[in-house]
């Protein structure tokens, strides 16, 4: 992004929401951003007050990556003017030592040499070096370090939508409900961090909230449950709020410390609202984290130390419900490979080179936006399969493939997505997009993460082809049970709408009838597909994913797209036994080139 834009004679200042305007050799009101030569420069790039290695849950992070180390740093200069601040003495101070400077490819290095899987832009407000915190996380992105903002929240929009898929997590403070006590003791404006926070969770950057509770200042039942009420209603019952306790500091010397019997109030009160995750910090206090379906205990907590986390891939062990935050994730293993498809990298790229050497296309087929692909073993539908990813692929690049298909070994209702870190294929991992899937499970009700179910050949057969045809996209797994046609049609809609997205949906066609009844039912549902007649698919057309196709093909009606029949074979080609067939198509789905 661009961190000013001119006006008049001034330059305006875009890192945060006072959008100060500078004259030539004026600096910003957190007093390290300076006009100079028409251009506003970070003069605290590179210029570091405070260098720590802390545990996550410091931060404070209870549902971040639990138990991990990060890197925390910061500058000088705020643009808040706290009078309770525990961290004056760089946060209110405008001298900056430029003797060392530190680039952020040498931050992320010594991030990498602590072990630390994310880094910190605390102490003083990370907004106001944006610049630098930004360029270090793009850097620790390349060695999969996460980054964290901790912050007063009063950001820019323009900034809070350039943290987006750079910034994993933000705990923001907030530090009272009261729209006068910011203005005249903090700075800033609280309607403004209440926007921020709802834009925060948009954008979906991981968020928690800690809030300093202090006598006679935020402390009364009204302003507690106000605030506790707008966690609730606007940013969901599973953000995480924090309530820490006072100490004298800075010019707040003659308050008193907060008693702890205010903060279990707070927490008494945040519960009462409804209020999943309410932790009581820097005291002697359990600030275990349960799960919220069946109340098992997840992760036992003795102030920053973990003493016991049972979470595995963001789930509960015990009723496999989904836990909120940023985990740990194991890669998804291939369950499939060597029987379904070779284990072994050069047989399948030699099984690829075959396919595609007996081939000719007779037309010039549509600009895919989606296919249907079989999920046979490949020597019943790999080349049915392969036909469609290859030219689906060409001339193509997207960020994301979602492959959707269905589940065969377990019976459930609604779908569930995969939320595993990596996927694991014998040409090399497929990294997950978990910030895309996590956006799908918070918008449609019928989707949840229940791990088992994703041992499923149907779309793990596909893996392959997308490493290989979609090198350098993320991969998004959705496996669905019993679930209405129509809800799954809307989330295809919006992915047809996505030019960074393209749409996979697995399925084999009739099974285990004699050839000529598989040939008729089969060409019943590739005439529904093709001619878009929703009626057609009663009239004895069969698919193990008929749920998946239904839905597609009434999501390419609403979207005008042509669906064309690439490729239909039967198991018989293969085995010449014509008394129990399985029947395999692979279509395409776009608009004419």
């Amino acid at each position: 992004m661009q961190y000013f834009k001119e006006k008049n004679d001034k330059q305006i200042c875009l890192l945060c929401s006072y959008y100060c305007q500078l004259k030539l050799n004026q600096t910003g009101i957190c007093g390290v951003n300076k006009n100079i030569n028409n251009k506003i420069k970070c003069l605290v790039y590179g210029h570091i007050s405070a260098f720590n290695v802390d545990p996550i849950e410091k931060k404070p992070l209870y549902h971040f990556l639990p138990n991990s180390k990060s890197l925390s740093l910061g500058t000088v200069g705020c643009n808040f003017k706290c009078s309770f601040c525990q961290n004056h003495g760089i946060s209110q101070e405008k001298n900056i030592d430029t003797s060392n400077y530190i680039s952020p490819q040498e931050i992320v290095q010594i991030a990498i040499q602590k072990d630390c899987k994310s880094i910190s832009y605390t102490y003083n407000e990370p907004t106001i070096f944006y610049p630098f915190a930004k360029d270090i996380a793009l850097e620790a992105k390349k060695y999969n370090i996460k980054s964290v903002f901790v912050s007063n929240g009063f950001e820019s929009s323009e900034v809070i939508d350039d943290m987006k898929d750079i910034i994993d997590a933000v705990n923001i403070d907030l530090k009272s409900f009261n729209s006068d006590y910011y203005k005249k003791k903090l700075g800033g404006n609280l309607q403004q961090v209440l926007d921020n926070l709802i834009h925060f969770k948009k954008n979906n950057i991981w968020l928690e909230i800690t809030t300093l509770i202090i006598p006679t200042k935020n402390d009364s039942k009204e302003e507690l449950f106000n605030m506790a009420s707008f966690i609730k209603n606007s940013l969901g019952e599973d953000t995480p709020w924090h309530l820490s306790a006072f100490h004298p500091d800075y010019k707040e010397l003659e308050l008193p410390r907060t008693p702890f019997e205010k903060l279990k109030q707070a927490y008494d009160i945040a519960k009462e609202v409804g209020l999943k995750n309410v932790y009581i910090g820097n005291v002697s206090y359990e600030n275990n984290t349960y799960c919220k379906n069946c109340n098992e205990l997840l992760i036992s907590r003795k102030y920053f130390k973990i003493i016991k986390n049972i979470i595995v891939d963001s789930v509960c062990p015990k009723c496999s419900k989904k836990v909120k935050g940023v985990f740990e994730m194991s890669n998804k293993k291939t369950s499939v490979a060597g029987t379904f498809y070779p284990n072994n990298k050069e047989e399948i790229l030699d099984l690829i080179k075959g396919f595609n050497n007996s081939f000719k296309l007779n037309a010039k087929p549509l600009k895919a936006k989606a296919i249907i692909s079989p999920h046979a073993g490949y020597i019943y539908s790999g080349f049915t399969a392969n036909l469609a990813f290859n030219i689906a692929s060409q001339n193509q690049n997207y960020e994301r493939v979602v492959v959707i298909g269905p589940s065969h070994k377990i019976y459930f209702e609604k779908a569930s997505i995969c939320l595993s870190s990596n996927y694991e294929t014998p040409l090399g991992d497929i990294e997950v997009d978990t910030q895309y899937a996590n956006k799908i499970l918070e918008k449609y009700q019928w989707c949840d993460y229940i791990k088992d179910v994703h041992e499923e050949h149907s779309t793990k057969t596909q893996a392959p082809f997308i490493k290989h045809y979609f090198s350098n996209s993320k991969i998004v797994e959705i496996v669905y049970g019993k679930i209405d046609f129509n809800d799954l049609s809307e989330l295809i809609e919006n992915i047809l709408d996505d030019e960074t997205t393209f749409l996979v949906i697995s399925t084999d066609l009739s099974h285990f009838y004699n050839l000529k009844e598989a040939n008729n039912k089969d060409n019943i549902c590739l005439n529904a597909i093709v001619k878009k007649d929703m009626e057609l698919f009663n009239k004895g057309a069969e698919a193990c994913g008929m749920i998946g196709v239904k839905a597609l093909v009434k999501a390419s009606i609403n979207k005008n797209l042509e669906n064309e029949v690439l490729h239909y074979c039967t198991s018989f080609d293969k085995t010449k036994d014509d008394s129990r067939v399985v029947g395999y198509a692979s279509v395409l789905v776009g608009n004419k080139s």
